[in-house]
């Protein structure tokens, strides 16, 4: 009897850690993208765009978020530091010459050696079909020199030692991210799109600075093609809950961290399949535009091209069928209440058509194949219709 316990005791260790070591799943750090953040702190008094903003961000964020407090008190005396003048430079410039965020900056520092190592992991170049061919050029080279910048800071300041110093809290951060994501939610993710990544990667951000209002907070998505082909998904979190107590890190709410995470993931599934089809979505652009959606969409979800909208309606469309996928139903109708709330008035009929693709999987292999036919929802609106529904969700507000 006693062999037999010990048999499955053994067999149980054995497969918990066979599951907890294939799993393409972790949350983690990651020091460039840290220091990048630090360095937007310093860059504050120094912004042309958004200079109100960035300054307001740090006085609010550094109430209840302990890295930026402890980050302020040890290198704030490097406000009029090279690496502060010229990271908001490199930001006014992405913004006002080529309309471009922050966000862009996390798929070059994850493609570069993790700080203190120098040099290049995997081959970079910006590309974005909104650009010419030389405009895509001139950021690539903007990103590279602004790095290299970087890790001359990163090395100089000795930044590695405060990320020693807090080494506490970030595991304390992932372990609290970690606990709030659901089993094998990858595994629902790769059902529905019909494929897959090497990788799925959340990295908590306790440096980067976004106003909690609501238990939200912000969520940036970015991918690294491998050389051999494969694509590591990322998602850089910061925090969405204001840290008032020892023993919590910014990360201690479920719903927030599942959609956050789902749909950062989605949006490596979801865009490059959409951005095959702007001329397609011509059409839609036009209502897009003459409706109220784009100032409304703008102004809600700083979603400010047809594009964009339309990848954003088609990630929550995917973060609702994973939920529905997992049997977690609960999740999938706050889900659905959530978006709309936020003017996303075309998830029903997405929510309809996508009935399609789930009942022809022989025919519709991945997303990626089915979204012609999605994309037909936008195009056979109308302005009258459009401007309905978002004095309908504006009443309910």
């Amino acid at each position: 009897m006693k062999s037999i316990l010990t048999f499955f005791i053994l067999l149980f260790f054995t497969l918990s850690f066979s599951q907890k070591n294939t799993s393409k799943f972790s949350v983690s750090y990651h020091k460039n993208i840290e220091t990048y953040f630090l360095a937007e702190i310093l860059s504050a008094d120094h912004r042309k765009a958004n200079k109100g903003f960035e300054l307001f961000k740090i006085k609010e964020c550094s109430t209840y978020q302990p890295i930026v407090k402890k980050a302020l008190e040890k290198y704030g005396h490097l406000k009029n530091s090279n690496i502060a003048y010229l990271t908001a430079k490199i930001n006014d410039t992405l913004l006002e010459k080529y309309g471009i965020g922050n966000d862009v900056m996390m798929k070059p520092l994850l493609s570069h050696k993790e700080f203190p190592l120098k040099g290049w992991a995997e081959s970079y170049a910006f590309e974005r079909n909104t650009l010419t061919k030389e405009q895509n050029e001139e950021v690539t080279s903007l990103i590279k020199n602004y790095i290299a910048e970087l890790e001359r800071f990163y090395d100089k300041e000795k930044i590695g030692g405060f990320f020693k110093e807090n080494k506490a809290f970030y595991e304390g951060g992932i372990a609290e991210y970690s606990k709030q994501i659901p089993v094998n939610f990858t595994s629902a993710m790769e059902q529905f799109y019909g494929e897959g990544f090497q990788e799925y990667i959340v990295l908590i951000s306790p440096m980067m600075m976004w106003p909690i209002d609501d238990n939200e907070g912000r969520g940036i998505g970015a991918d690294v093609q491998h050389k051999l082909g494969n694509k590591s998904i990322y998602e850089i979190a910061s925090p969405f809950m204001r840290v008032e107590q020892p023993g919590y890190f910014g990360y201690d709410n479920q719903f927030q961290a599942r959609f956050l995470t789902v749909h950062e993931f989605g949006h490596s599934f979801v865009n490059k399949e959409v951005y095959r089809y702007k001329k397609q979505m011509e059409k839609f652009k036009d209502l897009f535009e003459k409706s109220n959606l784009k100032e409304i969409m703008t102004k809600t979800n700083g979603v400010a091209d047809y594009q964009t909208c339309v990848v954003e309606h088609l990630v929550r469309l995917g973060e609702i069928q994973t939920a529905k996928i997992q049997h977690d139903e609960e999740r999938a109708k706050k889900l659905e209440e959530y978006h709309l709330k936020n003017y996303f008035i075309f998830l029903p009929q997405l929510e309809e058509k996508i009935k399609e693709y789930n009942a022809n999987r022989a025919q519709y292999k991945t997303f990626g194949d089915f979204v012609p036919e999605l994309i037909k929802v936008f195009e056979n609106s109308n302005i009258e219709y459009i401007n309905k529904e978002l004095n309908v969700i504006k009443k309910i507000r």
